[in-house]
């Protein structure tokens, strides 16, 4: 996973929410990565501390199929409707918020998703049954996967009996911890 920016990312063309956001942004003190085309945001899609994505643009991000995450928040107008909160289900929205009823709790929340540590990792630890049932292997095919999905990857063999993963990836050469350093 990325590290976070810090930044929020919104995402909108709509001129009249996009003056409102930015008047909210500067309330929470934060600094925010506009993004008029959904298609352009894919990369900063992780890296923002949040994502508000406005009604205008729900469809777009809907059908570019972003990886779901935290910290994605629907914003609209009033009055509220059944329709809007449809656009959030879609969009995957943890909240459907609604200007300007909702504006401090978004203030609120833009400040908190920026305060919150960067440290956070999406962990998976894979343990096999026995000795040859696969688990680096499959371990070794996640790390691979993820690092082609441009995420940042540590793969860990902590099997003291194990040859060391070092092997299966054929980087025997490299420079580097092995697990008898660690272990001391």
């Amino acid at each position: 996973m990325e590290p976070l920016t810090g930044q929020p990312l919104v995402l909108t063309a709509d001129e009249n929410l996009l003056s409102e956001l930015m008047r909210l942004c500067a309330a929470a003190n934060v600094a925010p990565l506009v993004v008029a085309d959904p298609g352009k945001a894919r990369a900063d899609w992780w890296r923002a501390s949040c994502v508000l994505v406005g009604s205008d643009r729900a469809e777009d991000v809907a059908g570019l199929a972003f990886q779901r995450r935290s910290d994605v928040w629907l914003v609209g107008r009033e009055p509220e409707s059944s329709a809007l909160w449809r656009l959030g289900v879609k969009v995957g929205a943890d909240h459907v918020v609604v200007l300007p009823s909702d504006q401090s709790w978004l203030v609120e929340r833009m400040s908190d998703a920026v305060d919150t540590p960067s440290g956070r990792a999406l962990t998976i630890g894979v343990v096999g049954g026995r000795g040859g049932a696969g688990a680096s292997t499959l371990a070794a095919g996640l790390a691979l996967q993820a690092a082609r999905a441009n995420r940042r990857v540590l793969l860990i063999d902590a099997d003291s009996l194990g040859g060391g993963i070092e092997l299966l990836l054929g980087c025997e050469a490299v420079e580097g911890l092995r697990w008898p350093e660690v272990a001391a």
